[in-house]
């Protein structure tokens, strides 16, 4: 038989909003097992003493969690989901009738208040210290990989402009050392007409910070690069950067590695990464830190693509610094490439005349000897690659793959990370900060939780196991 509901008349109801929260929501698990309240002390001196109250800060910053813990992108969007949900508003501490913060006051606060403040990474940061506190890092292998993100940009806005080209900090340590060994022997100064190296770059109209994300394998068009360290124990992330698309992986990498080191206090003694973090910088630098690398080695293209002998097949003697060709010739030292960061070592030239190999050895007719390419730091990378043979190697591959990839995965599947919601680096940056301090969050509540029902059927056994013992010798 058909029935027609119709139109039921209202009724008035008499409850609360706790009797409507459900009790096994996420959000009760992460109210009862994560205190915010620290967010007061964070921002307590970005706020005036004296006039109108304010709306809760503690209110705006679980609103923006909200967002990135259930993937909704647009804070008007945001502001319409709590108006309804029940459980976000039970969350937030706002009754039924209470007024939600308008989305514009968030781009307010983070216009005016936030900006500048390092607010978002303090309570990263925060975040990361109780998964600390909950034993689920431990800081002894530390993993890294970028992920990029698409600039909220339009391709076709762009503009080429003219940049000096200015070498790496990399380089120019390394042009300092060279110096201190004397390898470089005499240094020119620079005369003051001297015409600065220059080149040509292309640049975003609408958001100058992002860059064009040149990969293989990777799409094309401006974007941004946000790299995540992550402990290994539990895939918690660690530490969060953010630079334009077109930078260099291994860039920074040590410093920001050193950084977290130092604020958390981890005894770190292993590090992996793929073949972008395949640097003398990152080997070298781990190697002074007494970490260990695993990181795959990065194809190089050969200098001379087209011989049979490749750098391999020459021998290095690192007692007289020279190279020994198949002939058994030796290669010199020559000089040091300022600025590029490479010891270049040359055959003589009577040597590769007379040489019987030497078709097979030089292609040009035009070059009269055989040069080698040598980086700086090619000891302490022969050192770290070592690490690459053993089978730890697989081991930290394997656990990269799970936690860096994976976590990047879930992240722009999940927490708002497939794209740039705002432009400029430092509005990217907050969002991927508080992207990864959501994922963070999920996990902390997860492990907290495993904690305390471990801890409670412990309990219940050792009043059982009393119980028994009890009755044995009664």
């Amino acid at each position: 038989m058909l029935k027609k509901n119709g139109s039921p008349q209202l009724k008035l109801h008499t409850f609360t909003i706790e009797d409507l929260m459900p009790q096994d929501h996420f959000l009760r698990d992460v109210d009862s097992l994560v205190d915010f309240d620290f967010i007061y002390e964070k921002v307590e001196g970005l706020y005036s003493h004296t006039g109108r109250g304010s709306i809760d800060p503690v209110v705006i910053i679980k609103m923006l969690l909200i967002g990135y813990l259930y993937g909704i992108m647009s804070e008007r969007k945001l502001e319409k989901e709590i108006i309804v949900n029940i459980a976000y508003r039970w969350f937030l501490g706002l009754n039924l009738d209470d007024d939600i913060p308008d989305h514009s006051t968030i781009s307010q606060l983070r216009r005016r208040k936030f900006k500048d403040s390092n607010l978002f990474q303090e309570i990263f940061d925060e975040i990361v210290r109780r998964c600390i506190d909950a034993g689920l890092v431990d800081g002894t292998l530390l993993l890294r990989d970028s992920t990029h993100i698409r600039a909220n940009v339009r391709d076709d806005l762009r503009e080429k402009i003219t940049v000096a080209v200015e070498p790496s900090e990399y380089m120019k340590k390394l042009d300092e050392l060279a110096l201190q060994d004397e390898l470089i022997k005499t240094t020119k100064k620079t005369s003051p007409l001297a015409k600065e190296k220059t080149k040509e770059i292309t640049e975003s109209i609408t958001d100058p910070d992002c860059g064009i994300l040149n990969r293989e394998g990777k799409p094309n068009g401006f974007h941004y690069l946000c790299y995540e360290t992550v402990d290994s124990k539990n895939g918690i992330i660690t530490d969060v950067d953010v630079t334009a698309g077109n930078n260099h992986d291994a860039n920074g990498c040590s410093q920001r590695l050193q950084y977290q080191i130092e604020k958390f206090g981890f005894e770190t003694e292993e590090f992996g990464a793929d073949t972008g973090f395949d640097s003398g910088e990152v080997h070298s630098d781990m190697l002074e830190m007494n970490i260990r690398t695993y990181i795959p080695i990065k194809e190089s293209r050969n200098q001379y693509s087209d011989l049979i002998f490749r750098q391999s097949d020459f021998e290095y003697n690192s007692e007289e610094n020279h190279y020994i060709c198949p002939n058994g010739c030796k290669l010199k030292f020559s000089s040091f490439a300022k600025g590029k960061g490479y010891l270049i070592y040359a055959a003589s030239t009577k040597d590769c005349r007379i040489c019987p190999i030497r078709n097979e050895c030089i292609s040009s007719e035009k070059s009269k000897y055989r040069t080698i390419y040598r980086l700086y730091h090619q000891a302490e990378i022969d050192i770290q690659r070592k690490n690459n043979e053993t089978a730890r190697y697989n081991e930290v591959m394997r656990l990269r793959q799970i936690w860096c990839e994976g976590n990047h995965s879930h992240q722009k599947a999940r927490h708002c990370l497939s794209r740039a919601k705002m432009r400029g680096i430092e509005k990217v940056m907050e969002q991927c900060l508080m992207s990864a301090c959501a994922l963070n969050l999920i996990r902390l509540v997860k492990g907290l939780k495993k904690q305390r029902n471990t801890s409670v059927f412990t309990h219940i056994f050792d009043v059982f196991a009393n119980f028994r013992l009890y009755f044995a010798f009664a």
